[in-house]
């Protein structure tokens, strides 16, 4: 169903038109024919690719114009598959993103290639966020945190997914890496440790590698469920030979992004050649005032986490914005009143982690390199929060009984409602403008329209959205039976019939 939403996402999306797609489209067609970086220019790294892949840049006419729909002027003429010049923004960045999604221009010959792309990375970040759900699956208490899936998978997530963009492999390489640490934690299973782990290693090995700042989130996902765990527990994990294996990846990987990073300096590349780099407002001013901004304005940066379409230029309906927040807020809030103990340290360091690591990232560079941060950067943290949040609280009494079965049509109901308004939201703004005729958007000729029309689109939209929502509703309807727990891994941990508070000695 993920894989579906993002493709239809891809489908409903112009083209170039999610944020900085051209220099990600660029960057990736590169990657695959050979060349990592390319010559520096004011414009970005100039490298060879095909001419309809450089011509991404020309479809743009619309970005930061919402008021506009997404009808450009056609590309220069000449063959499509002619090698041209193109300049890209990201020609620094690490190319493990760019290399698994760029093969499909390797076939293609028109543009044709830019959707397989867009498609590979799809299944990419929907594969990793379905592990994450199946390692959820595994839990001894599973219904509050699958449930949580429907306020974590957010139209942005669907809508960046849908584009040639590391942001969404990213969020859920690192949701993955955070749900295997939590299932090995707080239900550790002897028979599923090594597929645990495993998912751990790979999830963490490509999400390190996706951006610069990668590592500072897949460093959140791994510490913070360590937190659930006394020393006894640590030292029986690390005595298991899946888990130095696993380490041992995530070492690796790790040193391979931050060698990448430090040799290309791509993250302060700006900061370093500001005669290459887009000049951002700011530069010179003081951290303080990098990290008040970005801390003051965290519900503005929220918007990015939700629903910012187009070019960061087309917010969602203030309905689904406000919503979504919502079931945000009482997740977060709810656990600081309920919690206790380790879970509530655990849940303390993953709020802390989401507001308060943003306005430092922000404040590093601010001297440097100006205002950079934008709300979609924290994804990985987001969706961190939301399920883990919601794997803590999943043992309390509210996650049983009527008040459990009304809550969670609720959210169905919500999430299902918010994804299709937002969805609509954005397609109206890209075939008649933002405040263009509702009628000519469904029934007359659009100024642009998707592959077979804005109808058929909706309703495919709606039909998976429907069937989206009623798989999980059963899939939270049944508690998961309780798993045998290895002694030598969790000593204090007993079967789900124990009481509470004696299985609540390892997780907290």
């Amino acid at each position: 169903m993920l894989a579906l939403l993002s493709a239809l996402w891809a489908w409903a999306t112009p083209p170039s038109a999610s944020p900085d797609e051209p220099a990600h489209i660029v960057r990736a067609a590169s990657v695959v024919r050979g060349e990592l970086f390319g010559e520096p220019s004011k414009d970005g790294h100039i490298v060879a690719v095909p001419r309809y892949v450089g011509d991404a840049h020309r479809l743009t006419c619309s970005a930061f114009h919402p008021e506009l729909s997404a009808a450009c002027p056609l590309p220069a003429a000449g063959s499509p598959d002619d090698t041209v010049l193109a300049p890209t923004t990201a020609g620094l960045y690490n190319p493990l993103y760019y290399a698994l999604v760029g093969w499909p221009t390797l076939i293609a010959h028109d543009a044709s290639g830019i959707v397989g792309m867009r498609l590979v990375s799809a299944l990419l970040s929907s594969l990793f966020a379905a592990l994450a759900f199946a390692v959820v699956w595994t839990m001894r208490s599973r219904r509050v945190p699958l449930l949580a899936f429907a306020v974590a998978v957010t139209p942005m997530l669907l809508f960046l997914s849908g584009s040639v963009n590391p942001n969404a492999v990213e969020a859920t390489a690192t949701l993955a890496v955070f749900c295997g640490m939590l299932a090995i934690v707080l239900s550790p299973d002897p028979a599923r440790l090594r597929g645990r782990a495993a998912i751990v290693a790979v999830a963490a090995v490509l999400a390190v590698n996706a951006r610069g700042l990668s590592p500072l989130w897949v460093l959140v996902a791994l510490a913070v469920p360590l937190l659930l765990a006394d020393r006894s527990t640590l030292r029986a994990l690390f005595r298991r030979p899946a888990v130095l294996l696993t380490a041992g990846l995530i070492g690796a990987g790790t040193l391979a992004a931050v060698a990448w990073t430090l040799a290309t300096n791509s993250l302060a590349n700006a900061i370093a050649h500001p005669e290459e780099a887009q000049a951002f407002p700011l530069v010179g001013a003081p951290p303080l005032t990098g990290f008040s901004n970005v801390l003051f304005d965290t519900v503005e940066y929220a918007h990015g986490l939700i629903g910012l379409f187009g070019w960061l230029d087309t917010p969602a309906p203030g309905i689904v914005l406000y919503g979504w927040g919502l079931a945000v807020g009482a997740i977060a809030v709810g656990a600081l009143l309920v919690l206790r103990g380790r879970r509530l340290a655990a849940a303390i360091a993953l709020i802390a982690a989401f507001v308060l690591l943003p306005p430092l990232v922000q404040a590093a560079y601010i001297h440097g390199g100006g205002m950079i941060w934008q709300g979609r950067y924290a994804l990985p943290l987001f969706l961190c929060l939301v399920i883990g949040v919601a794997a803590l609280l999943a043992d309390q009494p509210f996650a049983d009984g009527a008040a459990w079965r009304r809550l969670r049509v609720l959210v169905l109901i919500g999430a299902a409602g918010g994804q299709l308004w937002a969805f609509a939201a954005a397609l109206r703004r890209y075939a008649v403008g933002s405040a263009g005729s509702l009628h000519t958007f469904l029934f007359g000729d659009a100024a642009w329209a998707p592959v077979g029309g804005v109808l058929p689109v909706l309703l495919a939209t709606t039909a998976v959205i429907v069937v989206a929502a009623l798989l999980l509703l059963r899939a939270t309807d049944r508690e998961a039976d309780a798993l045998v727990i290895d002694p030598a891994v969790a000593p204090a941990v007993r079967p789900a019939a124990a009481d509470r508070a004696a299985r609540r000695a390892i997780p907290g």
